[in-house]
């Protein structure tokens, strides 16, 4: 895990399927913001568990990043979802 000197938070998601979480885990790595002032983010996957991990100067960057990185998580979900019906 990353370590914080601010704000830090590690996120762990399960989906039904290992396909699942490998085709969100893809999407997500495109959204993988580089170390910068205020907050890194790494999006790492075990089977079918999904880890983000983000590590931020205070709680606002962590905050906004957890809240893109969870909305970008569910908007794939939902797309795979919906290609699959």
């Amino acid at each position: 895990m990353v370590r914080a000197k601010g704000a830090s938070a590690r996120v762990e998601l399960v989906f039904d399927d290992e396909e699942k979480a490998k085709a969100i885990h893809s999407s997500l790595k495109l959204e993988e913001l580089p170390e910068t002032a205020r907050c890194k983010v790494e999006v790492a996957r075990r089977k079918n568990v999904l880890f983000i991990e983000i590590d931020a100067r205070d709680t606002a960057a962590l905050r906004a990043a957890l809240n893109s990185f969870l909305r970008w998580t569910m908007v794939a979900r939902d797309a795979i979802e919906a290609v699959g019906k």
